[in-house]
């Protein structure tokens, strides 16, 4: 049996891609991820997938341990021969570890062996096979002495990434840190990694304890993995001290008593110089640019992902925009009904007072990104609660991992910013008219069964900009401000009347390729719905009627901040107007039945 370890810190879909290439061996490899005390949703990805799989142990450390530490907490839990370290962005083949565990077999004398890793586009990765880099090697590194004399064996740098691969394993002085292939016995010798040492060069300093052991490290050209070096997203400074403190220490530990006391203090004090004047580009650069272009990791990736986790795809269903207030109704119910729920959202977990049951995991998508899309796993139903407009480009990416179901949401504005007088309200209804006339036209291309609510003014846990602006405007000034007499007639709807509508819709074939009105349970005047939501906040009804040339003067005032660009006089005008829809059809089709406005 073999134990792979991975230390995971912030790794997002990655993670979920590392252990789904392991789980896919040729032989059984149990997998021990020890989590640095992550942020984002990388470990609720990989419960996602692999929650239920006995193979997988997941360590939550308190804190950052750093990558020696990480490993070390996961080795209580390995078991087997054999012990593979290996990062969480790296994606392995098939074969990988059934060939490394018989080269090892092979060579009783190794200790320990690394693999060729390449780099997304094929191309070898620097550190996956070199000389130790003494302090001499770094001197002529730095200074590109081994360009000026290159074929000068005293001018030799320790990376050989570049220079012509072996044809059959041979020994090496050091490998990478992303892929360790050990065996047991010999790192029970040579004792753990040392936890002194919290990012870069606790590689190097094993190695070094391997050899001097006793034990040889091997280097397997024929066996290759793919590092996609897009793990955890730390920041450049925070990286660079912590490699250039841990050189430091590599090179007292293991060189102080082979080079001068002057010598060693002059390269100590170059490697402190060199991160001094690295520190300012490196505070001003941040992340920018600092990681590689995951879109290419990810398209690596995305068969890994469609092919795991798909015997639960039948009782999936992903709800994007699902930090809306309607998805704060919506994830208890689908939870109660059994089904295994996806949420995706911007933020990992947003914070709207729901305890989401054990079967909610909440995914931090973009799904404007189709590449993130490809990491989400298979599922048959979407609940979409996003806008409308951004749900029809990714329709085929949706298909792919197996959505056969849609339910998304549209408005009511659709009919009533129509011939509204403001150019950009009837370009927003004509944006909405044909966003829902291309997910009809490209689901039905997929194979997808179809649904479109079109709901009135929505409410319920005030995150909406109708209901709750009104309700914040009496709180702050006590008064209501009415154009005319307000008489225009409206529908409020709950969000949990929303959240039930999909519940009854999404099996019912009758709903299948419709568009419904849902309006609320009770009409009543734009004045009347005002005066109620004085009631609920036990305040008097206070009104005030203001000229159209005040009210007009005082949207274009608020209309200034970035918040409420989009008002304007239009809006005030509607409290005039009447704004009601028949939900009929849906209460035939699959029994909508709406409550009163109880603000």
């Amino acid at each position: 049996m073999i134990t792979a370890i991975i230390v995971n810190y912030n790794s997002g879909a990655l993670l979920t891609a590392c252990v789904a290439s392991l789980f896919k061996s040729s032989c059984k490899v149990n997998v021990v991820v020890s989590d640095n005390h992550s942020s984002d949703d990388s470990l609720a990805r990989l419960q996602v997938f692999y929650g239920d799989d006995t193979r997988l142990t997941i360590i939550r450390n308190t804190a950052n341990l750093g990558f020696s530490a990480g490993c070390n907490k996961g080795l209580p839990y390995a078991k087997g021969e054999y012990v593979l370290f290996i990062n969480p962005d790296c994606v392995v083949g098939t074969k990988t570890v059934v060939r490394m565990r018989a080269i090892m077999e092979a060579h009783p004398e190794v200790g320990m062996a690394g693999c060729l890793i390449r780099n997304v586009d094929g191309s070898e990765q620097i550190g996956c096979r070199r000389y130790v880099p003494t302090p001499w090697r770094s001197f002529v590194r730095v200074l590109r002495l081994d360009r000026l004399f290159p074929r000068d064996p005293r001018f030799q740098t320790f990376n050989l990434a570049g220079t012509p691969l072996p044809s059959n394993p041979v020994v090496i002085e050091a490998i990478s840190g992303a892929f360790m292939f050990v065996r047991r016995k010999a790192l029970e010798k040579v004792g753990n990694l040392d936890e002194h040492y919290f990012l870069h060069c606790e590689d190097l300093d094993w190695c070094m304890r391997f050899r001097q052991a006793g034990y040889t490290i091997l280097f397997v050209p024929g066996v290759e993995i793919t590092h996609l070096k897009g793990g955890s997203r730390a920041p450049p400074l925070f990286v660079e001290w912590h490699k250039h403190k841990g050189m430091t220490r590599f090179y007292l530990r293991f060189f102080r008593h082979q080079y001068p006391s002057a010598l060693m203090l002059l390269v100590i004090t170059a490697v402190w110089a060199r991160i001094a004047l690295m520190a300012p580009y490196l505070l001003i650069k941040g992340n920018r640019g600092y990681h590689p272009d995951m879109r290419s990791a990810y398209l690596q990736c995305a068969e890994l992902w469609r092919m795991t986790g798909s015997t639960h795809a039948s009782r999936t269903v992903i709800v994007s925009g699902a930090s809306s207030q309607i998805g704060c109704f919506l994830l208890p119910l689908l939870a109660q009904a059994g089904f295994r729920v996806i949420a995706l959202s911007r933020q990992v977990v947003p914070n709207f007072g729901l305890d989401a049951p054990g079967n909610v995991s909440w995914l931090q998508t973009d799904i404007q990104d189709t590449y993130s899309l490809g990491a989400l796993p298979s599922a048959h139903y979407l609940i979409h609660l996003a806008p409308l407009n951004i749900l029809s480009p990714q329709i085929e990416a949706f298909s792919t991992i197996g959505i056969q179901r849609i339910i998304a949401f549209s408005s009511s504005s659709r009919h009533s910013k129509a011939e509204s007088p403001i150019a950009a309200e009837r370009a927003f209804a004509k944006r909405l008219d044909a966003a829902e006339q291309s997910l009809a036209r490209l689901s039905e291309k997929h194979g997808i069964r179809w649904t479109v609510f079109r709901p009135t003014l929505i409410y319920g846990r005030e995150m909406d900009r109708n209901i709750t602006l009104i309700r914040r405007l009496i709180r702050a000034v006590g008064v209501f401000p009415l154009l005319g007499d307000a008489s225009g007639l409206r529908q409020p709807v709950h969000a949990a009347d929303l959240a039930s509508a999909c519940m009854s819709a999404l099996n019912n074939p009758l709903t299948f390729d419709k568009a419904y009105d849902l309006s609320g349970g009770e009409t009543l005047t734009y004045r009347a719905m005002v005066a109620r939501i004085f009631e609920s906040l036990n305040h008097k009804p206070r009104f005030v009627t203001i000229p159209m040339a005040l009210f007009s003067a005082g949207i274009g005032a608020l209309a200034v901040i970035p918040r409420y660009r989009d008002f304007n006089i239009a809006m005030a005008q509607r409290m005039n107007e009447d704004l009601v829809y028949e939900h009929g059809d849906a209460t035939r089709d699959f029994g909508y039945r709406p409550n009163k406005f109880t603000p």
